[in-house]
């Protein structure tokens, strides 16, 4: 696993290259589900890039991933690709994007990488291991109460008929914390909670590529993830909640108030 966690960084960096090489240029844009769900032609030359230096890698491994194979499939060995989380911001110019890939063996998630080649920041996570970014361990906050958290959160392409636009849940938890971001990648928030800057995040119908690496710097840094009913996380929930433990319960006490 060592020698494929190196490879894989090292394919991850070229992949970043790509991103700031293409960017520099006039994009190629088009919509998805929505005006508001963007692609470019960099995201499908890197995730085609990330799939053929992946397969070599492990010849016998699937695939999901956002652009080309988006259906979940239950596989021995499953690359989990999102080549740009944070494409309205690629478009926009606003440098918080990130490369997010994770590695699923038997159901368990084994390997996660979070790379914003912009701000030079590399996640990187292995089961059993810890987490680390740019090569030094990282730990999720000692924040132990709500009212002193910073919180993160998103909103969903389809936000003008989506059945919970997330917007009372951002009114309901800004007046119980001392703020909230909304960056634009989802990949990104949570690694921002596995290293302490966020205490905790939530948000509705995302992808699984947009969280599996997160998902595993995070609970390796001593996080917690759950959907909003306080279960265990699963690719087919409509809602995330990921946190660093310790306001998890006050936050699922919080949703169970905003509901009743």
């Amino acid at each position: 696993m060592t020698n494929l966690r190196k490879d894989v960084h090292k394919i991850i960096m070229k992949a970043g290259m790509m991103i700031l090489k293409e960017s520099r240029s006039r994009m190629s844009i088009r919509t998805k589900s929505s005006e508001r769900d963007l692609v470019t032609q960099i995201d499908w030359n890197v995730e085609m890039f990330l799939k053929e230096k992946l397969q070599k890698l492990l010849p016998d491994s699937s695939f999901l991933a956002e652009e080309t194979e988006a259906e979940i499939k239950d596989a021995e060995k499953l690359w989990i690709i999102d080549p740009i989380d944070g494409t309205t911001n690629l478009v926009h110019g606003f440098p918080f994007l990130a490369i997010s890939i994770a590695l699923q063996i038997e159901g368990e998630l084994k390997l996660g990488f979070v790379y914003n080649p912009f701000m030079n920041e590399f996640y990187e996570s292995e089961k059993g291991q810890g987490s680390l970014l740019n090569g030094k361990s990282i730990r999720v906050s000692a924040t132990q109460t709500l009212s002193r958290s910073l919180l993160a959160t998103g909103f969903a392409y389809n936000f003008a008929n989506a059945e919970e636009n997330n917007i009372r849940y951002f009114e309901h938890f800004h007046r119980r914390c001392h703020g909230i971001r909304r960056p634009g990648s989802a990949a990104l928030d949570i690694c921002y909670v596995a290293r302490g800057v966020f205490d905790g995040f939530w948000e509705w119908y995302l992808n699984p590529w947009d969280v599996a690496a997160g998902i595993l710097l995070v609970t390796e840094a001593g996080g917690k993830v759950t959907d909003l009913s306080g279960k265990p996380y699963e690719f087919t929930a409509d809602n995330i909640l990921v946190t660093n433990s310790t306001i998890h319960t006050e936050m699922l006490s919080e949703v169970t108030e905003l509901i009743s």
